[in-house]
Parts: structure tokens; sequence; C-alpha cells
């Protein structure tokens, strides 16, 4: 009789613990936003985007409570968004399980995550306005905030927002905020790239001449990863609607055994494209922000770059939280954002 009563006990105890933990789970929402900033873009993307949108435990029950927005922008990945809840590739993570045992174990605070498809035909957007590619910085920082802020029940304001990135979407990230203040309160940038005047004219990247030789939309599907990058760049940072079919002007171009073709208007157009350039212009905007930090892995070539970013926002006192770690471009992503990414939006943004 006692063996069959602690066996009951046991039972319950268990069944308990289980229904506990089934109810401390999130909820992951495969969402569809028609975005009328991407309409008549010039490479014909469509432009419905999927978002994926992460919603804490007890969301549905505990219907009074609004909740802080973090918007996460994925890198140049054929994954997209999906880069975020792939376990067995590229980032190799959940961010839906890894947000459930991080507000169980109270490191973070329950939040809302957004993370919005950014690629194209390209392969990716760099989050940034063109007439080839659509205006995607509006996108992001008007039309996908607001149909957020609509339909779920956030906090609606700058002090409750964060936006962050890996690699295109670290560049995104920082730019992004860089430029509206009014939107995001805190910005966290792992392994940003594109930070610094890129490409050098001068640089005798193979890449460069590769992505010089592309004349189709077919070539572009047999090119490098790094050429296809330049060739993105070139949509987002300098479009050109006379220049088809890929409607952009490049800042160089290299042909083996030539003297290299270098287009000014466009290295301009790169520039003021470029974080690093940029900072003098938006200091006021940088200093309004309640947290900035970035970080890179010390086996990256990324390194050199973020590093001088750093020292410009020293050198114009922008209060900042620069880190670096042991790794590689994408082998500490998941454990950067467990550790360190999501607490810092714990702690910055208002509850």
């Amino acid at each position: 009789m006692k063996k069959n009563f602690f066996k009951i006990l046991f039972y319950f105890i268990f069944i308990t613990a289980v229904v506990s933990v089934s109810a401390q789970s999130g909820k992951l929402i495969n969402d569809e936003l028609h975005a009328v900033s991407l309409e008549k873009n010039l490479i014909g993307d469509s432009p419905n985007r999927s978002v994926l949108v992460y919603l804490p435990p007890n969301y549905d029950k505990q219907t009074k409570i609004r909740y802080p927005v973090v918007y996460l922008l994925h890198g140049f990945t054929p994954a997209a968004n999906k880069t975020w809840v792939i376990e067995n590739e590229g980032l190799r993570m959940n961010i839906g399980a890894m947000m459930d045992k991080l507000i169980a174990e109270q490191k973070v605070r329950p939040m809302i995550l957004v993370m919005p498809d950014g690629s194209n035909k390209f392969g990716g957007s760099f989050y940034t306005n063109s007439i080839t590619t659509g205006n995607w910085e509006d996108f992001i920082t008007r039309e996908l905030t607001s149909y957020i802020d609509k339909k779920y029940r956030t906090l609606p304001n700058a002090q409750s927002r964060g936006i962050v990135g890996h690699s295109m979407g670290g560049y995104g990230a920082i730019k992004l905020a860089m430029k509206h203040p009014d939107i995001y309160g805190a910005v966290y940038a792992t392994s940003p790239c594109c930070l610094d005047a890129y490409p050098n004219p001068n640089a005798p990247d193979d890449f460069l001449v590769e992505a010089s030789a592309v004349k189709s939309w077919e070539d572009v599907e047999k090119t490098s990863f790094f050429a296809r990058t330049f060739l993105a760049s070139a949509a987002a940072f300098s479009p050109n609607p006379a220049k088809p079919p890929f409607f952009a002007d490049f800042p160089v171009v290299k042909k083996k055994g030539e003297t290299d073709t270098v287009a000014e208007q466009a290295q301009a157009r790169w520039l003021a494209n470029t974080p690093m350039w940029m900072v003098d212009q938006y200091r006021a905007n940088l200093m309004r922000l309640r947290g900035i930090a970035f970080d890179v892995g010390t086996r990256e070539e990324l390194l050199k770059s973020i590093r001088e970013f750093s020292g410009v926002l020293k050198r114009n006192k922008v209060q900042h939280t620069f880190e670096e770690f042991e790794g590689d471009h994408i082998d500490k992503t998941a454990e950067r954002i467990e550790t360190r990414i999501m607490p810092f939006f714990s702690r910055m943004l208002v509850f």
C-alpha cells in the first residue's frame, strides 16, 4: 500500500512537471506581410515577405501584458530568416527554444522577437532603400514596425524596441538604428559586415574580377559567395534603372590584364551607406540610443574593420560596448545570442 502511494505521488509530480514545462513554452508564428515599400522593384521580387514572430510563454494567457520587441536581421544566406530556427546547419540554433530556456531561468525577461525575410534575387537586400531592389529600410523601420505594433501586444515606443543582426544583418542593424533612434532604443551587431569603405578599388581580389564578368542572371547563379555579395551591394548602394539586367553601377570593374575602371560617383554612393563614414552625420542620433554593442570573432577577416569602427565611435565620444571572442564568423553566433545579446536587450529596453 505504501509502495503504491509513492508510485502515485511520483507519477503526479512527474505529470505536474511536464505540464509546467509545457506551459512555459513560447510560440513561433510564421506570419506574412505584403510590403508596399517593396512593390515595383526592378528585379521582380515578391513584395510578400515571410516574418517569423516569437511570442513569449503565457502570451495568450496574460492578455493585459505588453512586451518589448527585438527585431532580428539575418545575414547573406539562402536560409534567410529561417537561419534563426535551423538547428542542423548555418548558425545551428533554435531561437524559440533558446528564449524559452532563458526566460525560464530568469536570465532574460519575456519579450517578442520579430525575424523578417530580408533576402532577394541577388541573395541579400542589405536592408537599404533602392529603386532596384525595393525600399528595404522603409519596410523594416516603418511598415513592419507598424504591422507588428498593431497585430501583437507590444510596447510601441523606441525605448522598448531593439534591433540586432548578424553579418549583413549586423550592418543593417547598425545603420537603421543610427538613422532611426525614434524607432529603436538599442542595437547589437554580431560580426557586422561592410562597416568600412568596401570594396577597395585597388584590391586585387579575384571575386571582383568574377563579379565584373557577370552578364546575366544565369551567371549570377554560378558565381561565388563574395562575387554575389558584391552584385547585391551594387544593387543596394548604387542602383541604376538604366542598366539592365542588374540595374546597378559597379564602383570598380576589374578585368585580368587591364587597368581597373573606377566609377567615382558609384564609389561615393557606397561610402554614403558605410556606417564608419556615417558616424559624423548621425552622431546626435547615436547619442540618443540607450545601448550600442557589437562583437567579432578573432578569426574573422572582419576583425580589423570592426575594431576601426569602434575607434571612430570613441573619437566621436559615442559610448558603446565592443567585444572580441575566440571564434570565426558563425561558430559562436548562437552562443553569443544566448549569453550576451538577449541579456543585453533585457537590460537596455524598457519593460
